[in-house]
């Protein structure tokens, strides 16, 4: 069991299981009321999980009497089961929270602990075609089925950070500009200036904070990709980031904004098999690091003011392409820190 087919059906199947995720969520945001488990959407959700499951865990049951249970599993897998088991345990606390804490709503649905435990399932066992590939040497060129985890790793990123996704709410999108001047609370604190908090600053903050923190996770994809393989099949990127972009964007009606993500992804493609960007070519890999999140935030707000418009002045939305581009930057000098001098160096 193993090998490029085993990965190519556990990458198709991880694709239904993400998916159905998503559509629930769809059901979630347009029919907030939903409260029965017995929906099409949930159908196509546990389908996925329970085919996955028991693509992953068959090994088990046919391995040799005396071979450990790691060493049935397929190289990379071995998290998947853990996963599969982890995920299983999320849904058994999920139903006792909710008889104890009652059903959430909005953004602490994503931060309660059952769902977190859920999120950590789910995550390891969409990322099995990722390490299996990782795990095979010799390999320089990315096979299809990692790039395709690697996009279903991105979007579980964007799926338990929605609250602060730009295509979850594009705040920069002239509809969406505060037009009360000030945001009521119970008692601001601290009390800035003796006034109260300011929708704008609100506003403001949460957009400049979604699209740093997308910029990070997108930046972080790329460079774990970059950091393995030396090559990618052609799209790759284009792939990986309209993917996420179509499953966030169905979602959260933002089908429009899936066009710049894949255009950056095109951009992403070309960059990366033009200055081939790694550990030893660091001036490349800060290069692509810095560009890409640049280049697919510029092309989001582009997007934005060229459809609905952009009430953010130039000053906002120019510097936050910025440091979008900064955040991949500095990931860059994680991957691939400057030598340490040691005792014996002149200089």
């Amino acid at each position: 069991m193993g090998g490029a087919r085993y990965d190519a059906v556990v990458a198709i199947l991880c694709g239904v299981f993400q998916a159905g995720a998503y559509l629930d969520l769809w059901a979630h945001v347009h029919q907030p009321e939903l409260e029965t488990f017995f929906t099409p959407w949930h159908a196509v959700l546990y389908s996925g999980f329970f085919a996955l499951a028991g693509v992953t865990m068959v090994p088990l049951l046919r391995r040799r009497s005396g071979r450990g249970w790691a060493g049935a599993l397929a190289p990379g897998y071995d998290l998947s089961a853990v996963g599969v088991l982890i995920f299983l345990l999320g849904g058994v606390l999920d139903m006792l929270w909710h008889i104890v804490f009652g059903i959430e709503v909005d953004v602490e649905a994503l931060l309660s602990p059952s769902h977190l435990v859920l999120a950590l399932g789910s995550t390891l066992m969409l990322t099995g075609p990722l390490r299996s590939a990782w795990r095979r040497a010799g390999q320089t060129r990315a096979p299809w089925p990692a790039v395709m985890s690697l996009a279903y790793l991105l979007s579980a990123f964007s799926f338990w950070t929605q609250y602060v996704h730009q295509l979850g709410r594009p705040w920069p999108a002239a509809g969406n500009q505060p037009t009360a001047a000030t945001f009521p609370v119970v008692a601001p604190d601290p009390l800035f200036r003796n006034a109260e908090i300011q929708s704008l600053y609100v506003a403001h903050a949460l957009g400049v904070a979604s699209i740093l923190l997308q910029a990070a996770l997108l930046s972080a994809v790329v460079l774990l990709a970059v950091r393995r393989w030396e090559a990618f099949p052609r799209g790759a990127f284009t792939m990986v980031f309209g993917l996420n972009a179509l499953m966030v964007g169905l979602a959260r009606d933002q089908l429009l904004l899936v066009v710049p993500a894949v255009v950056a992804g095109a951009l992403a493609d070309a960059l990366i098999a033009g200055l081939r960007p790694s550990v030893e070519r660091s001036a490349a890999l800060r290069t692509v690091a810095f560009a890409v999140p640049a280049v697919y935030f510029a092309l989001f707000f582009l997007t934005l003011a060229l459809t609905r418009g952009v009430w953010w002045t130039a000053s906002l939305w120019s510097g936050t392409v910025v440091l979008a581009g900064a955040s991949g930057w500095l990931l860059s000098w994680v991957l691939a820190p400057p030598a340490v001098p040691t005792v014996h160096s002149r200089h």
